[in-house]
């Protein structure tokens, strides 16, 4: 059957690109367990009320999420083609899509486990009360931010691709999503027009459902307008992929080497 074949390629890429991180374990280290560590012993430090702590975690896990999809997911491409073997999954029996897929959700899913374990050790050592509210919509929310990890590191992976400053891009793109996402600061004290980017950040809008979630008041719009940004960027990525396909079957414009 057609769809357990895919199925089958999704769950063997992202094992593969799983274990490919796990290998790569200083780079996992910092991004899954020392960045986050750091950042909640720096902003736990004076937080007594267990709502407050628990918005300060959810940002702190969806910022170190977003560096890791920055350097890990969109780094997919890059890594093959400097290892030479970009050429060979273009090419490949199975889709070169599923396949990126399949890797980009291996890259969420070990991201997400790593910075989970991470919160859990340091709020246990710091012993930092925290309200986890409804724990079944805060599931719910984290799998979204894992499908919107994906779809975006599929489309960043396409992008540095076509670009030869992928690592100027990646250090671009980090703190203004920070920022407009009000992961770092509230985003009442970001100046307006620069605010009114911060709709098309889904983490923005994951933010404000996993803090609802806290307060045991899951607000569904926030998780409606998640979703429905994360499937903006897959159909994206979707199109951006098309194009480099295209360069590299037809055109014979990118350079796989």
């Amino acid at each position: 059957m057609p769809g357990s074949g895919t199925g089958e390629a999704l769950a063997v890429a992202a094992r593969h690109q799983i274990l490919i991180y796990a290998a790569e374990w200083k780079f996992t280290l910092v991004l899954g367990f020392v960045q986050p560590a750091v950042l909640l012993v720096v902003n736990l430090n004076a937080v007594t009320d267990p709502v407050a702590a628990g918005r300060v975690v959810s940002g702190i896990l969806l910022m170190a999420f977003w560096t890791s999809t920055v350097w890990n997911g969109a780094g997919i491409l890059s890594l093959e083609r400097a290892e030479g073997v970009l050429s060979a999954g273009l090419f490949g029996v199975r889709s070169a899509l599923v396949v990126l897929v399949g890797k980009s959700l291996g890259s969420s899913v070990l991201s997400v486990a790593s910075i989970l374990a991470t919160v859990a050790a340091t709020l246990a050592a710091l012993r930092q009360p925290i309200a986890f509210g409804d724990v079944g919509w805060l599931l719910v929310g984290l799998l979204v931010v894992v499908c919107s990890g994906t779809a975006l590191g599929m489309l960043l992976a396409c992008v540095f691709l076509v670009s030869r400053y992928g690592s100027q891009i990646s250090g671009a793109l980090m703190y203004p999503v920070f920022l407009l996402g009000g992961l770092l600061i509230p985003l009442r004290l970001i100046p307006r027009p620069l605010g009114a980017l911060s709709w098309l950040i889904s983490f923005r809008w994951a933010m404000e459902f996993l803090t609802s979630c806290t307060q045991r008041t899951p607000d569904l719009r926030f998780l409606g307008l998640t979703v429905l940004l994360s499937a903006g960027y897959a159909l994206l990525g979707h199109r951006v992929f098309t194009y480099v396909s295209r360069r590299a079957r037809v055109l014979g414009t990118l350079d796989l080497e």
